[in-house]
């Protein structure tokens, strides 16, 4: 997809990697079908095949959101607590990643609950 492959040459990799369709790029954080519409070459036809066969899915496309770091490493979640976000905007957030509980903030260093008691 990120190299702009047309619909007919993509189908045959598509049906061999079904599968891969639910992946997001390691690189971008984009999903297949993002990725196919990307750049100055991409395939309109392979953005419809993509999405007609795997409607994008808000459900799927928030628990991708919780797992991807922004440009400084840091995971929604450690965003959500140093921002003092309020539980009950949190716990969306953080039942679509509960591994990153035992993770640390990159910009800090600090493990989650030590970022949500310092605040903003």
């Amino acid at each position: 997809a990120a190299e702009s492959v047309r619909w007919a040459d993509m189908k045959y990799i598509f049906d061999y990697y079904m599968s891969a369709v639910n992946d997001v790029d390691a690189v971008t954080g984009l999903s297949l079908y993002m990725l196919a519409a990307v750049g100055p070459t991409s395939d309109i036809e392979s953005v419809y095949n993509l999405l007609k066969k795997y409607p994008a899915d808000p459900t799927l496309d928030i628990k991708r959101w919780a797992r991807t770091r922004d440009v400084d490493s840091r995971l929604p979640l450690f965003t959500a607590a140093a921002e003092s976000l309020r539980w009950d905007n949190m716990e969306r957030i953080y039942d679509n990643n509960k591994p990153a509980i035992y993770e640390v903030d990159a910009s800090t260093g600090l493990s989650l609950f030590m970022l949500a008691a310092v605040g903003p």
